[in-house]
């Protein structure tokens, strides 16, 4: 018998004691992927492919995100082959090394707030002013990912640009 298997069965009825409420086994196989870009700059993909041929993606470095399902195999290889141009091309940048940290941070503040939230007891006015300090971060990084609306903002305020 195949210990993974065993593996599996045990954190399957774990779970279902603990309350699951649906358990979904799908056979796929995993692939993980490292690109290196040079100069320390490592780009890592996993993605699973099950027997239906279902595709799942995931960027785990240099910061982890999701991307999701795909139909085929096409629509990875176009994905990861934009994506490392994109990272090819962002590291260009004399800002790329702040870029990352900031990624970093993002990632201690979301395990930050989970740990918050699940451990806590927080007063509603300071989750507000926590969402108010998000949304203003948010309003930045949009202004700089349209300079034009920005500046069209500028010219005309009185047109409600908001995204």
């Amino acid at each position: 018998m195949n210990c993974n298997s065993i593996n599996g069965d045990v954190i399957d009825l774990t779970l279902r004691l603990m309350g699951a409420t649906q358990i979904r086994e799908f056979p796929s196989f995993m692939h993980i992927v490292d690109f290196n870009l040079g100069d320390g700059v490592m780009v890592t993909y996993v993605f699973n492919i099950t027997r239906e041929d279902k595709y799942f993606l995931q960027r785990v470095r240099p910061y982890a995100i999701s991307h999701g399902k795909f139909a085929n195999v096409q629509e990875i290889i176009a994905f990861i082959k934009d994506d490392i141009e994109k990272f090819r091309n962002a590291k260009k940048s004399r800002n790329f090394p702040e870029f990352l940290e900031i990624f970093e941070k993002e990632h201690q503040f979301l395990e930050d707030m989970e740990d918050l939230f699940l451990t806590h007891n927080i007063d509603k006015a300071m989750l507000e002013e926590i969402k108010d300090d998000m949304q203003l971060v948010m309003k930045k990084v949009q202004k700089v990912e349209a300079p034009e609306l920005l500046e069209l903002q500028q010219t005309h305020p009185h047109v409600d640009i908001e995204k």
